[in-house]
């Protein structure tokens, strides 16, 4: 197979590109597309069958995850565990319901949304067989078979496809795929992907963690980086969605002000407080604007929807979408005169920048890690600027035409302003500054000096590494409890060496259990370093938390039951019980007791060891 030639993007008049080299099947004729279920992902995949021109001819297969319950707190685990937990508590769940059955009692169902149970009957897994045998089966006719993917649950997918169908197929993935880049033919990524190799990156990351930090080099020939994420806007889909949306949008006061606003994620934490502070500034700017349209995302907490909603809600010129469909955030693109868009989204604000109009970030000094320097590259490039409430858009009043086609530049933004029917109106460019050395919207037109705002959260990781500090001792107190108890016998003699007393732990059935319980505790602590790792590297990860949480306080539990029926156990050992006529032994079997006495004290130490991290995990999950 020949390494492909990625053209440019087609006008509208091209037929179907030729992306690999001149031969006997060089012309790609149709794809497939591989999507987990999240439109930011398999929006990527079809903006690149779209630029191929090959949407005429296009597959769609799709694996998602399992939804609900306990697998909202495990979604980053590989589907194959879920599969795995999915089956040991639904058979956790029959066992219990025939127990409750025979008692007599009625048990609940599981859970469902909208009366589809949740859980695997959710899950959606592309058939790797019947796309691997498609592709063979029509080679000859049609040539080589397109495979485009996205998302890290697609990874198993196409690498699969890649080595049972070699020959007759092209892989691209899309975002790195944390393996092997050699699995793929082809690996289209964001430039930030690649942050923890820089030297910033570093900084951040413990030295012993920087090994398991992905990507470990630098990308290779096979690896093509992209600013920000690929998206289906373009000059076509502009244009439809201008006539689409002609009716709705056409008789708004000018200009046009779209707010997106999304929801907070591990890089780029925010509440409330980012809430006000978007509704003041809006408040602010009110006066130069015709209207104001502000959309949220699925992931907006209602918490910060309330907010703008309540503050601005009532406002004659602004205008909120209830989420009900049709979604409008096309016809936004392409009639709108500027953007105000959250920070977290970065498929949302590559739409925006792609229109070639202004767009304004809010929040981007609350991101960290790679989505920080993503910021910094746009803000460099000149593309994006943060909104500061000190915006006068009236100098975008004299936009009097309403679909916008973009002409991206390198840096400012350029625009050719086009009538209903098609055909140019006006052209304007945004100086680089004005007279008092300020842009279109009153902020520093310079940002290739702006400073990387510092990481936030930087507690949160200290927390972690005291975390995986703290299991670390657990696992070693857990060992000499768990050592030092089943070790433990003494030999007695009475008279002669051939009548004796011999004590020893498995003679009582309580000092088992405590063998037992422990050794429970230091296997579950040495399983819980790689998530005690997780939560390191990412410190506002939120499902390893709340998973170390449930574990630990089961463990704990255990390990307080083992150990107070231990305790128990030595105390009348040491003191006896005269009403009982139980006489104390460790007069005579002081070895045995000084052991078993060192044995539960390192067991509740485990246990207040379990108890502070607990504490350490649900404070490690404020905002």
């Amino acid at each position: 197979m020949r390494p492909i030639r990625l053209p440019e993007p087609p006008s509208p008049t091209m037929g179907v590109p030729e992306i690999f080299e001149s031969g006997a099947n060089s012309v790609i004729r149709r794809a497939v597309v591989i999507g987990n279920g999240f439109p930011g992902s398999e929006n990527q995949s079809i903006g690149l069958i779209r630029a191929l021109g090959l949407s005429d001819n296009l597959s769609f297969y799709r694996v998602t995850r399992p939804r609900g319950g306990i697998n909202e707190w495990l979604h980053w685990l590989p589907v194959s565990l879920h599969k795995k937990l999915d089956y040991v508590l639904r058979q956790l769940y029959n066992y219990w319901r025939l127990l409750l059955a025979a008692r007599g009692k009625k048990l609940a169902t599981l859970p469902s949304e909208n009366g589809v149970s949740v859980g695997l009957s959710t899950v959606l897994e592309a058939d790797v067989k019947q796309i691997v045998n498609m592709a063979r089966e029509t080679y000859e006719q049609d040539g080589p078979l397109l495979v485009v993917a996205s998302g890290r649950d697609t990874i198993s997918i196409a690498s699969s496809i890649k080595r049972l169908a070699s020959e007759n197929v092209f892989v691209v993935q899309i975002q790195h795929p944390r393996s092997n880049l050699n699995r793929f033919d082809l690996v289209i990524t964001p430039r930030h992907d690649y942050y923890p190799l820089t030297p910033q990156a570093q900084e951040q990351v413990p030295r012993f963690l920087r090994k398991w930090i992905t990507p470990c080099e630098p990308p290779d020939g096979h690896v093509v980086l992209t600013m920000g994420a690929l998206h289906q806007i373009d000059f076509g889909a502009l244009r439809v969605a201008a006539s689409m949306w002609h009716d709705e949008f056409a008789p708004l006061p000018k200009p046009l002000l779209v707010v997106n606003i999304g929801g907070p994620t591990s890089c780029c934490r925010y509440g409330t407080d980012l809430a006000k502070q978007l509704t003041s500034n809006l408040l602010s700017v009110l006066d130069s604007c015709g209207s104001v349209r502000i959309s949220f995302s699925n992931r907006t907490p209602a918490k910060v929807s309330n907010i703008v909603i309540k503050k601005i809600g009532n406002n004659p010129k602004v205008y909120i979408w209830n989420g009900e469909e049709p979604n409008p955030h096309v016809g936004h693109l392409a009639w709108a005169d500027a953007f105000v868009i959250t920070a977290d989204s970065v498929s949302m604000i590559s739409e925006a920048c792609s229109t070639g109009k202004p767009v304004y970030i809010m929040g981007s000094e609350r991101c960290t890690w790679k989505l920080s320097d993503f910021h910094k590259s746009l803000r460099e490039q000149g593309v994006v600027r943060p909104f500061a409430g000190s915006e006068d858009l009236l100098l975008l009043s004299n936009v009097k035409s309403p679909c916008v086609l973009p002409k991206i530049m390198s840096s400012g933004y350029s625009a050719g302003l086009f009538d209903k029917s098609g055909d140019a109106t006006i052209s304007i460019q945004q100086p680089k500054t004005d007279p008092k050395g300020k842009g279109i919207a009153g902020a520093p037109a310079t940002f290739a000096k702006a400073t990387q705002q510092q990481p936030q959260g930087g507690w949160k990781k200290g927390v972690a590494i005291f975390d995986f500090v703290l299991r670390l001792c657990a696992i070693a107190t857990g060992l000499a409890a768990t050592g030092i108890m089943g070790t433990t016998e003494q030999t007695l003699p009475f008279f002669t060496q051939f009548f004796q007393f011999h004590a020893e732990y498995n003679d009582l059935p309580t000092f088992m259990f405590f063998v037992f319980a422990n050794g429970i505790a230091s296997g579950y602590l040495v399983l819980s370093l790689p998530f005690s790792i997780v939560c390191i590297v990412r410190p506002h990860a939120v499902g390893p938390r709340l998973l170390l949480i449930i574990f630990d306080t089961v463990v704990m539990a255990l390990t307080i039951a083992a150990a107070s029926a231990a305790a128990a156990m030595v105390y009348l050992a040491h003191n006896g019980n005269s009403n009982a006529n139980w006489n104390a032994i460790c007069q005579q079997f002081t070895d045995f007791c000084q052991q078993t006495s060192t044995a539960v004290v390192a067991s509740f130490i485990t246990s207040a060891m379990f108890l502070f991290l607990i504490v350490l995990s649900a404070f490690a999950l404020r905002n």
